[in-house]
């Protein structure tokens, strides 16, 4: 259900503001996952990394389920992810990504 005006402006900031929450509250584990894992791109990369975007993942399908949009995938998770790196304000281009993600504002690939 897509809103319109304030009330989506209002939304939009919720929803970039819980990102930022969940992001920043999986953060939290970095210390007990330094540990590395098999990444997406063939390599091997910190678990945080893995954990941080699983649980992403999961908030945008929450979200997109109650829009009754259909999932996401991982790929699009690490996509969004690719584009906030390098940016001095990553964790908040990540959660706006992720809210555009969420509500099928940020096109699927």
């Amino acid at each position: 259900m897509m809103a319109t005006g304030t009330a989506r402006t209002k939304r939009d900031r919720m929803l970039r503001a819980r990102f930022l929450t969940v992001l920043t509250d999986a953060a939290r584990e970095r210390d007990r996952r330094q540990h590395l894992v098999p990444g997406s791109d063939c390599g091997r990369e910190p678990a945080w990394v893995a954990h941080e975007r699983e649980t992403l993942l999961l908030a945008v399908n929450v979200i997109r389920e109650q829009e009754r949009l259909p999932e996401v995938t991982a790929w699009e998770i690490e996509s969004v992810e690719r584009l906030a790196r390098g940016h001095h304000d990553y964790a908040l281009k990540l959660a706006l990504y992720c809210a555009e993600l969420a509500v099928g504002e940020r096109g699927r690939r």
